[in-house]
């Protein structure tokens, strides 16, 4: 008796060091999503087996029984059966059953790593630490431009590969996309901390509006416009925050102006075509020539249509042609879609590729409800947003005027993350997907502990 006695203490231990090497992993995940889809990608298998084990071990399965968490298995197995019906059943089923990663990946922050409020304190000091180091360093690339070799370098010495947008420390176009899906939760978090700052009201206005510029910088339109939906959506829903959101609006528009009208860069350049289709914006600017350093050459380079142009002339746009490309496509597989990563595919076929007169054949739709439509069909999409709607009810019948700021956060960021009218990455891709899934599981976290102080 006292042997098993020594036994199960010594498997409670273990459990304990399971959390604590989950909640490490954890906060580590920011800073792996800026280097790349395999940190991240590991760190999310690797909560997801350890949070299956401490089930196993524990025999705690009472998680099965919360309402979104068997929605999204059935919503699994839906994946599963559907990639029957795909194109290439091989990478749809392949993609679809690893999927499910990501399901057991949120399902453990929200039940297990961040239940405890001090662990979830940590993770958000991580996210803001993440986020201000984005910041810094794309802001920094901003400041170091020129004009023959573009954006950069950073404080890692990356330059831009676009040579007139912003990279950051990603190497790709995404520090807007990262800045503005982690934003609300950073902002109110750092909202809440600030709280016992004499000068905390003082920061609230900067928070709002050098965030908002940087993202305004880094030409990432969409990111841009989820962040002003936010805070029309937090306006309308905290009256105390009224007046400083439009105070903070009003400096954004200022630094804007003053950035585009005296940048002497930006003076620099000399705008050739305005188009509105993919890289339909050609610069020229004069630089040394190769050959005579002493002679001044001009030299063109192209990059994404102003956000203007693509209002004004969308049926000539890279969107509305991959929008319809999909739309096409799914029309000749309505119910269960083409299957999961299986677009490219499609889209490069005979029948579909001559479709494309503007753009080219992408991994992916560029929109989550038309990826869902597409891939996954009708059945698919309906489970979709049968799921947001579950979220969307449990954010916000959890609201609490007289609980801390931050807990607008969760239905703020997933207003963010799935407003319907706007391009996206793919829902299924690994990066993507890890950002996705560990906001959604922060926010639910945060909701669960609405009533406790963060």
């Amino acid at each position: 008796m006292e042997t098993w006695k020594k036994f199960k203490k010594e498997i409670n231990l273990n459990l304990l060091s399971l959390k604590k090497i989950s909640l490490f992993f954890l906060i580590l995940l920011p800073f792996a999503i800026i280097i790349g889809q395999a940190p991240s990608d590991i760190i999310v298998s690797t909560i997801s087996i350890l949070f299956l084990v401490n089930s196993l071990i524990n025999k705690d399965w009472s998680w099965t029984k919360t309402k979104w968490i068997r929605r999204i298995f059935f919503l699994w197995i839906y994946l599963i059966f559907a990639s029957f019906f795909a194109l290439d059943i091989k990478i749809a089923l392949e993609h679809s059953i690893l999927f499910v990663r990501f399901f057991i990946f949120a399902i453990a922050l929200q039940y297990w790593i961040l239940s405890n409020k001090r662990f979830l304190k940590y993770i958000l000091y991580s996210i803001t630490v993440a986020f201000i180091f984005v910041f810094i360093d794309t802001f920094y690339q901003f400041l170091h431009f020129d004009l023959a070799k573009g954006y950069g370098p950073d404080i890692l010495g990356y330059y831009s590969n676009d040579h007139f947008r912003l990279t950051g420390p990603f190497r790709s176009n995404i520090p807007g996309a990262y800045l503005s899906k982690f934003f609300f939760i950073f902002f109110l978090f750092a909202i809440v901390q600030l709280k016992k700052s004499e000068n905390h009201n003082l920061l609230f206005i900067p928070l709002i509006t050098l965030s908002f510029f940087l993202v305004f910088l880094t030409g990432e339109a969409m990111s841009f416009a989820s962040i002003g939906l936010g805070l029309l959506i937090l306006f309308l829903l905290e009256k105390k925050f009224r007046k400083k959101i439009i105070f903070s609006l009003i400096s954004l528009f200022f630094l804007i102006f003053l950035t585009v009208k005296f940048n002497p860069v930006w003076n620099k350049i000399e705008i050739v075509e305005k188009n509105p289709w993919h890289n339909g914006t050609i610069y020229q600017v004069k630089v040394p020539c190769e050959n005579d350093k002493n002679q001044t050459c001009k030299k063109k380079f192209k990059t994404q249509p102003f956000f203007y142009e693509v209002l004004t002339n969308f049926s000539k746009t890279a969107y509305w042609e991959t929008y319809s490309q999909a739309i096409i496509i799914w029309k000749d597989h309505p119910f269960f879609g083409i299957g999961i990563k299986n677009y490219t595919n499609a889209c490069k076929s005979e029948k579909y590729k001559e479709n494309l007169k503007y753009f080219f054949c992408t991994t992916h739709p560029h929109n989550f409800y038309i990826q869902w439509l597409l891939e996954t069909g009708v059945l698919g999409l309906l489970g979709f947003v049968a799921m947001l709607f579950i979220w969307f009810q449990y954010f916000t019948k959890n609201i609490n005027k007289k609980a801390d700021p931050l807990i607008y956060a969760p239905i703020l960021s997933l207003f963010v993350l799935f407003w319907p009218f706007m391009s996206t990455g793919s829902f299924f891709s690994n990066r993507n997907a890890t950002m996705n899934w560990f906001i959604i599981a922060l926010c639910l976290s945060i909701t669960n502990l609405r009533n406790k102080k963060v």
